[in-house]
């Protein structure tokens, strides 16, 4: 908390010192518009203006990586399932397996009866 403060103050303090050393004056022609601002103003905005293009160029990248996770979070989901019921069978198999054994194993206790006499 302190330290984002801190950052936050010192940002703030270097905001304030160039806009105190770069108050002058200067003007800007674009084709038929003519401006006229302080230099601060000026980079400030021409810094703003490179941010919210660096920002936009970097969307398309975003939303694809998004995309990208959503599809991935599906495909786990699916795999969860399929993992879940695969146990379920593989108890219901080991259940049968168990139930089989103890059924030969009481036929074998069993006395044999035989035919032939």
């Amino acid at each position: 908390m302190y330290s984002a403060l801190i950052t936050f103050l010192l940002i703030l303090f270097l905001a304030v010192a160039f806009s105190l050393q770069n108050s002058e004056p200067i003007k800007i022609d674009f084709f038929s518009w003519a401006i006229e601002a302080s230099r601060a103003v000026v980079l400030l905005t021409a810094l703003a203006c490179g941010v919210i293009l660096g920002v936009f160029a970097c969307l398309p990248a975003v939303f694809k990586k998004s995309r990208s996770l959503a599809q991935q979070h599906k495909t786990i989901t699916q795999l969860e399932q399929t993992v879940a019921e695969q146990s379920r069978m593989l108890a219901q198999q080991h259940n049968t397996i168990t139930q089989l054994e103890q059924t030969v194993t009481e036929q074998k206790r069993l006395p044999v009866k035989s035919d032939l006499a």
